[in-house]
């Protein structure tokens, strides 16, 4: 199958004090299929979202590329790149902050039509009343104002902007994180049916495993940086292969009562991106460590069909 996405040796440095280099993202490269959901999971911190902001590119990557159906994102400029920007959107993680208090909820959904031409006059109208239906709100909310609606009427106006001019790709960057539990689920399963009326492949970046469980085809774990794992969804849930990967899902609450499980506890903190440990990154933290994984950092390889792990132990 031809990816829509493909990432390739994708880094993202910062210079911080001192002339010192912070590695947010630091030579990550996968491939995200037409139609699918891509989990990517990790400690905040890790680089997800900064590899989100990447492939939208909203900020700029050092170094790789980021190829969208076959075109070089990273290589564009100018009306080039608008002229893509259509194909791929992005929901943000605060509805709070993503959205201008001064614009009414109608020209926040019309503004990417009118930016693109997509539309004008009564078909604007008629659009924007459209996609407020499809995310569950009513057309005669249009002409108020962000601030009188709550976190999860925010989002669902988020997600009406960001399917106004009908994206193949949308990046979901932590979208339920800032809201209620109660209300997560909600606007969850509304992601899901949007993803199958709208033909949609979404990114969907989050730290909950069982919500990336959920809504993911494939999920990729990253850790300081770098990807770890990765692997479909169900493989990855019932046999993880990287020891932070087996970490993470032993922190995951056993819904039933009485049941328990084997918490794996990790020691000391994550190292800081501006001075990562030689060799893997997850060295200083694992209980399985030898040498050769202070020495020599190990690529991103298949161990079984689908399922890829960074780990000298695999």
């Amino acid at each position: 199958m031809a990816a829509l996405l493909e990432i390739e040796d994708l880094k993202k440095h910062y210079r911080v004090a001192d002339n010192k280099v912070l590695k947010a993202v630091d030579g990550i490269s996968f491939n995200v299929y037409e139609g699918e959901t891509l989990g990517i999971v990790g400690e905040s911190g890790c680089g997800k979202s900064t590899t989100g902001r990447l492939i939208m590119r909203l900020e700029e990557p050092t170094a790789g590329r980021v190829i969208f159906d076959g075109t070089d994102l990273t290589a564009l400029k100018g009306d080039k790149l608008r002229s893509l920007r259509k194909d791929i959107q992005i929901i943000f993680q605060d509805p709070y902050a993503s959205l201008n208090p001064r614009m009414t909820i109608k020209d926040i959904i019309a503004e990417p039509l009118k930016i693109h031409k997509l539309a004008g006059g009564a078909e604007l109208n008629r659009r924007v009343e459209q996609l407020l239906n499809y995310v569950g709100l009513s057309s005669y909310q249009g002409s108020r104002y962000p601030h009188e609606f709550s976190g999860g009427q925010r989002q669902r106006v988020g997600i009406a902007r960001a399917l106004a001019t009908r994206p193949r790709l949308v990046v979901c960057d932590e979208p339920v994180s800032a809201l209620d539990v109660s209300i997560q689920s909600q606007v969850i399963n509304l992601l899901k049916d949007l993803q199958q009326e709208f033909k949609l492949t979404y990114i969907f970046i989050a730290h909950g495993l069982n919500v990336v469980k959920h809504m993911s085809d494939r999920v990729g774990v990253m850790y300081l940086g770098q990807m770890v794992e990765l692997s479909p969804s169900e493989e990855l849930y019932s046999n993880p292969r990287h020891p932070y990967t087996r970490a993470l899902l032993s922190a995951i609450p056993q819904p039933v009562p009485g049941r328990r499980k084997d918490r794996i506890i990790l020691t000391g903190d994550v190292p800081s991106p501006v001075n990562p440990p030689p060799g893997c990154h997850f060295s200083t933290r694992c209980t399985l460590c030898q040498d050769i994984c202070t020495r020599e950092t190990p690529d991103l390889r298949e161990v079984s069909p689908g399922h890829f792990c960074a780990c000298h132990l695999q």
